[in-house]
């Protein structure tokens, strides 16, 4: 904790399935503290606030996640590795242009490695100059 007096912080999300609408506002909230409460009985006691925001809600915020996908589509198979198009060189769009995000290898959910090997193309486009 970076500043103990703001206690303790946990964030967690949920994947739900495409056009997902909850039964009634909070559920996946609900099912999570759940799941939670499971493993660590007395974690819904310690909850001081609860924030949620919705596929839609994401949608809004961003027209880009379209129904609240963040992984920016399909992660099966083959998706997963030629993103966003068939290329040795996936973080290189053209010339002096790179790209790392959830749309390239290895995809959305890998925090930091898309980043890492755009920076490493860049790099070495600099070099061979």
């Amino acid at each position: 904790v970076a500043d103990p007096t703001r206690g303790n912080t946990l964030w967690a999300y949920a994947h739900v399935p495409h056009g997902y609408i909850e039964s009634y506002p909070g559920e996946v909230r609900e099912l999570i503290t759940c799941q939670i409460e499971r493993f660590a009985p007395g974690f819904r006691d310690t909850i001081v606030e609860a924030v949620a925001t919705s596929p839609r809600d994401l949608e809004q915020w961003n027209p880009n996640l379209i129904g609240g996908d963040i992984a920016g589509g399909s992660m099966a198979g083959m998706q997963a590795l030629m993103r966003p198009n068939i290329s040795l060189h996936p973080y290189t769009l053209r010339p002096g242009l790179f790209m790392a995000s959830g749309a390239t290898p290895p995809g959305a959910g890998v925090h930091g490695m898309p980043g890492w090997w755009a920076a490493g193309e860049a790099i070495k486009s600099v070099r061979q100059r």
